[in-house]
């Protein structure tokens, strides 16, 4: 069976880590299997949101796998490293929203690729935490660069050096999930805000703004006005645009076309 399971639902492409006798740990050919996929995907003018959830009732992702990675050579665990970071830089940078639906574990690499998701839905079993602290390494996999963006420089460093485990409500109230859901619910969830996202936001549109939110953090006001500008002047003559005011004024949802 495929380490990598992938179904399409009206427009969703739900992509599921499917090695739940390792807790979804994320192996070298796992990490590879999604970038391509990812890559294949970002073509794709019919899929308008991913969703990436983990396989089984005990993890979303346990993190990197370390059986593969403890009889690797230096260069071997860099080179496994390189296939995750790698992957978690296409769901950054994809064209398409990403949703991580989380249960169980979510710990090490699966917690950076969850993180690279523009948005995070966790079941209340969910549990987030930097076990690579105690392993005497820290996350590799962009961690360093995209976690203090969401919960800030000092709570980011605390739960680095501390490898502290936390739970879903907290995760909730420090900003690294959107939304807490009752256990078994947080794919249902997922697939929910999918379709709001399918409904109010052209793929056009959602593609710049995933994009100017994503740089314009590390720019100067000057170059992310100059983005901005760059980035949402082309939209005023796409058919998205002028079919979303037409549906406005009609009282009915747009029918987007990515056009």
């Amino acid at each position: 069976m495929s380490i990598l399971l992938s179904e399409e639902r009206d427009g969703v492409l739900v992509l599921t880590m499917n090695r739940p006798e390792s807790r979804n740990a994320i192996s070298q050919a796992l990490a590879e299997a999604i970038e391509a996929k990812l890559r294949e995907t970002a073509r794709r003018r019919d899929i308008r949101v991913v969703i990436f959830t983990g396989a089984g009732d005990r993890a979303f992702s346990a993190g990197t796998d370390l059986k593969e990675r403890r009889d690797l050579s230096p260069d071997g665990k860099w080179e496994q490293s390189g296939a995750l970071r790698r992957a978690n830089e296409v769901i950054w940078s994809l064209p398409q929203p990403v949703i991580a639906a989380v249960h169980g574990w979510c710990l090490g690499g699966g917690f950076e690729l969850a993180l690279n998701c523009d948005l995070r839905v966790a079941a209340e079993d969910a549990v987030f935490a930097w076990p690579e602290m105690q392993l005497g390494a820290y996350p590799g996999g962009t961690a360093g660069v995209v976690f203090p963006r969401l919960v800030g420089v000092a709570r980011a460093k605390e739960l680095f050096f501390t490898a502290r485990r936390v739970q879903a409500r907290e995760a909730l109230t420090l900003g690294i999930v959107e939304r807490v859901v009752e256990k078994g619910r947080h794919l249902e969830t997922a697939l929910t805000m999918a379709e709001e996202i399918m409904i109010n936001s052209s793929p056009l549109g959602a593609a710049a703004v995933k994009r100017m939110v994503n740089a314009g953090a590390d720019m100067s006001i000057g170059d992310a006005h100059a983005l901005n500008d760059a980035l949402r002047r082309p939209l005023e003559g796409t058919k998205d645009y002028e079919e979303g005011i037409r549906a406005f004024f009609e009282k009915r949802r747009p029918q987007w076309r990515g056009e």
